[in-house]
């Protein structure tokens, strides 16, 4: 399935790539050991079930903690996801698709407005504004409160 567009989170460790011509999804890899930067990556989360059309752009959140990934689609919706680790080992049921059980990742905005396919996705530089731009030929500007 063809991939749309990549995005590294801020501290290099995770990679984000978008899909959909058969199912939109992202998936999100983790890289093994932070300290190695060849030491291989593995398959963290696919993010589905809340888009309905190919996701055409992704962005990650200027922040460190927790991760905030948005994406657009071409159902018209931008979607914020957001990163919770397991702390002390715990193991964490997750909202998205999670091979290693131990880190969740919920939708936590799916944002509307758009009339038709969402094209692009970037935040500003503190990650308190996402701006999206649509077949429509509008741009739209979300105020976000990031923790």
């Amino acid at each position: 399935e063809p991939a749309w567009q990549v995005a590294f989170s801020r501290d290099g460790r995770y990679l984000a790539v978008c899909y959909g011509a058969i199912e939109p999804c992202v998936r999100i890899w983790k890289q093994q050991s932070p300290f190695h930067e060849d030491s291989g990556w593995i398959l963290d989360a696919t993010l589905t079930g809340i888009q309905t059309r190919t996701i055409r752009s992704i962005a990650f959140a200027p922040i460190r903690t927790p991760l905030i990934l948005a994406s657009a689609s071409f159902d018209g919706t931008v979607a914020v996801w957001e990163h919770y680790p397991a702390t002390n080992g715990a193991l964490v049921t997750a909202s998205a698709k999670s091979p290693s059980g131990v880190d969740e990742w919920e939708c936590t905005a799916q944002l509307e407005g758009h009339e038709s396919e969402v094209k692009c996705v970037q935040w500003n530089a503190t990650g308190s504004l996402l701006a999206s731009c649509g077949r429509d030929k509008t741009v739209w500007i979300w105020e976000c409160f990031l923790p």
